[in-house]
């Protein structure tokens, strides 16, 4: 569905490096250290040295020291490998570590045990460390892994949504950019600007990346995508197609005397944004503003709250896509992109008029008909939102197909199994994924839609039933009662209490062609 994360991993990591900068701008860095020893992909390494130091060597601090970052190399399958990084001894050294699996915090937190090692010598513990980590076998999510006395973690379930503070890129992007400039960028995002986000600060910046760019699931960032911008590849930002970059502030007044245009630019450091399109105004209000309020709500809770809210208005744009599937017997399924733009009001109208272009939104409605016509079928947060919400419209002819399933003695069922068409079998399990998720919890919303809007109810002859919890409702609830903790800009420091977030600033204009969000 658009995911340029890596299925299948055999291995945990590709390469771990130790890289050193000789202080000049002038010399490259060089791997000092590597494990595996007989990893021989040179291209490789050649291109990670320089991604480990993505700043003017010159303006080095020790300020820089200890902190944790990620760069994002593509390989020829247009999948994401990790580089994840962490700067020690004034900033002129770099452990890094490659990997398919976009594990930050285990990652990050084994890099300081491999640094602690290496200063200290022990490098009989470093090795035998690295050499259980390469040759595990990649655990289930939610599976405890022991490497060694020191090192202990729980495989992650990147399935799930975000949740603060437990995952670091979207502490970090919550607490340094305020709601008003999250919102201008999603906003940009979704209308698949170039895009620059600045900060002096490693470990704030690629988080602010990968953390706007998290907000849009159940749909991925398609374009050129650098968390962190080596010296080597600043042309990039003058690209003439959309691309999602991080710059270290160190290098944004050659990046500003460039000849940019159209370019969105988030400046962290002064939480700032500037932009020369309207795009917030451009997309529904009804959306933006639930976005909003729901962003305020959350601002001093922790748990999934934030990603809950983007996942909403995710669902509220193009949660109606389903009614635009085209389920014909013997027929594959396929994807009606004017129903999709038809049935919606004018506001939203005009929105999908533009959504229907972008690849972000093809990449996904590719995705998901992949799915359907392979005969998998499919379930994640974004159906389960879709169901319990009002996204769903009123449209009739998701209406009767919803009634046909829960009948189950429909033209859909009694066609599976008086036809073996691998594209009805599929149907049928599309239609059967859908009303086990869904049916009870949005049985209630679509009768009272009928009622009042067609004078009749399409379950009128069905008694009403409970409404269950799903899985997630439940696990969501459960979260809600533990006990809160404070966001903290530190990952891992949860007791450190921090002062009250301060009211967003007002969103001014200027006459200038440019806007300035402060």
């Amino acid at each position: 569905m658009g995911s340029r994360i890596k299925g299948n991993t055999e291995t945990a990591f590709e390469v771990y490096v130790e890289v050193t900068h000789p202080g000049s701008s002038s010399s490259d860095p060089e791997v000092r250290r590597q494990f595996p020893d007989d990893y021989s992909d040179q291209e490789v390494l050649q291109t990670l040295t320089r991604f480990c130091f993505p700043f003017c060597a010159d303006s080095l601090t020790v300020s820089q020291v200890g902190q944790n970052f990620t760069f994002v190399l593509t390989d020829i399958d247009s999948k994401q490998r990790f580089g994840f990084c962490r700067l020690s001894s004034g900033a002129r050294s770099c452990f890094c570590i490659l990997s398919y699996l976009p594990w930050f915090e285990v990652f990050y937190k084994l890099l300081n045990i491999l640094a602690d090692y290496t200063a200290k010598g022990q490098d009989s513990q470093w090795k035998e460390l690295l050499n259980t980590l390469h040759t595990l076998p990649i655990p289930e999510p939610g599976v405890p892994v022991h490497l060694s006395v020191h090192s202990y973690f729980t495989v992650p379930d990147i399935r799930e949504l975000p949740s603060i503070p437990e995952n670091r890129n979207l502490t970090e992007y919550f607490v340094a950019v305020d709601v008003n400039n999250m919102l201008h960028l999603y906003a940009s995002m979704l209308y698949e600007r170039r895009i620059l986000i600045c900060c002096s600060k490693l470990s704030t910046l690629t988080a602010c990346v990968h953390g706007s760019a998290a907000m849009l699931y159940p749909m991925y960032w398609q374009h050129v995508y650098i968390p962190v911008l080596p010296q080597h590849l600043i042309d990039y930002c003058c690209a003439p197609m959309p691309y999602l970059i991080g710059v270290h502030s160190s290098l944004m007044e050659r990046v500003k005397s460039m000849a940019l245009e159209d370019v969105v630019v988030l400046n962290v450091d002064t939480n700032t944004l500037e932009t020369p399109f309207d795009d917030l105004q451009s997309l529904p209000n009804d959306v933006v503003s639930s976005l909003k309020n729901r962003l305020k709500k959350v601002s001093t809770t922790t748990g999934d709250g934030v990603a809950h809210a983007f996942l909403k208005a995710q669902a509220a744009l193009f949660g109606s896509y389903r009614n635009a599937l085209k389920i014909e017997p013997e027929e594959p399924i396929t994807f009606s992109e004017e129903a999709f733009v038809s049935h919606r009001s004018s506001a939203m109208r005009q929105f999908l008029q533009n959504a229907i272009q972008l690849q972000l939104f093809k990449q996904f409605i590719d995705g998901r008909l992949d799915l359907l016509n392979s005969g998998k079928g499919f379930s994640d947060v974004f159906e389960e939102e879709i169901n319990m919400g009002e996204y769903a419209g009123s449209d009739k002819t998701y209406h009767q197909w919803l009634f046909t399933v829960k009948k189950g003695s429909g033209a859909i069922i009694n066609t599976v199994k008086t036809k073996a068409n691998p594209a009805m079998k599929t149907v049928y399990k599309f239609a059967k994924d859908h009303a086990r998720m869904g049916i009870k919890e949005v049985k209630n919303r679509l009768k009272q839609k009928d009622i009042a809007e067609n004078g009749y109810s399409a379950a009128m002859d069905e008694t009403q039933p409970k409404l269950t919890a799903s899985p997630l409702t439940e696990r969501k609830e459960g979260k809600q009662r533990e006990e809160r903790r404070p966001i903290t800009v530190h990952f891992g420091q949860p007791e450190q209490q921090r002062p009250p977030r301060p009211p967003p600033p007002k969103l001014q204009r200027s006459t200038r062609p440019k806007i300035l969000v402060l």
